[in-house]
């Protein structure tokens, strides 16, 4: 398999996983304030930053499996937006692996359909898709700039977040075009309904694509939420701090 894993630091398991487009250098900002307590485990998505894209499939139980083989059991996993997505599925998937989840920027549900009015439309992945045909460079900058829309200092956070996800040279075209259709097609609802790890969101007041009002939807005795108010799609950058404290607290309670 050619995944980039890479570990740090010593204690219990903590993994995360990055989103769309991007790589795991995208916690490098909170990475070493965890690693006295944890053993932190850092992994490129396929086709995104170090990793390669070994197959063709980007199926979500097919990237589970993948995942689910290269971490111990019982870790706490940290997946922001589609890294949301997939270690939901993990949790559902690989029980054993899941110890507790935090869903940062992440919904079970990313676009809007019936019954579901706490996502984005779908015309806007369908204008995502198209551009990925089109002029993907210029896509993934479109898609940066609305992960940062609504943000304190959306500025620098766009910068951040564009050089971080061309550090180690572009994601992947088909890996870009598979994770996409994740983001538009899954629905794990059901899963998050019936999942038995304890399960934290962390949303954005100010984010567009995994709307904070998805917190007071969803009502579980295993689900609980916070939100980090001027945050837009990525407030472990912008809110440092904020964040911190919250997964601070989270992993306390469930090492």
């Amino acid at each position: 398999m050619s995944l980039y894993i890479h570990r740090e630091g010593s204690g219990p398991p903590l993994v995360f996983l990055h989103g769309w487009g991007m790589n795991s250098d995208i916690w490098e900002d909170i990475v070493p304030r965890l690693t006295q307590h944890h053993t932190v485990t850092l992994i490129d998505l396929p086709g995104h930053g170090r990793s390669q894209l070994s197959q063709p499939d980007y199926g979500i139980e097919v990237l589970a499996e993948q995942l689910a083989e290269v971490i111990p059991e019982a870790a706490i996993w940290v997946g922001w937006s589609l890294g949301g997505l997939i270690a939901l599925q993990i949790a559902a998937q690989y029980p054993g692996k899941v110890k507790a989840l935090l869903m940062v920027a992440s919904s079970p549900r990313f676009v809007k359909v019936p019954g579901w009015p706490y996502g984005v439309e779908p015309t806007v992945f369908d204008k995502f898709a198209k551009g990925l045909a089109e002029d993907y460079r210029a896509t993934l900058k479109r898609f940066v700039a609305i992960q940062a829309l609504g943000s304190h200092n959306a500025k620098a956070e766009v910068r951040t977040l564009r050089e971080r996800m061309l550090r180690h040279g572009e994601p992947h075209h088909k890996a870009l075009q598979g994770g996409l259709r994740l983001l538009q097609q899954s629905d794990l609802r059901q899963a998050l309904a019936e999942c038995h790890c304890p399960i934290k969101l962390v949303l954005g007041s100010r984010d567009t694509l995994a709307p904070a009002r998805v917190a007071h939807h969803l009502k579980y005795p295993h689900l609980e939420s916070t939100i980090i108010q001027g945050a837009a799609h990525a407030p472990f950058i912008s809110h440092p701090d904020q964040f911190l404290a919250v997964l601070k607290e989270f992993t306390k309670r469930h090492v």
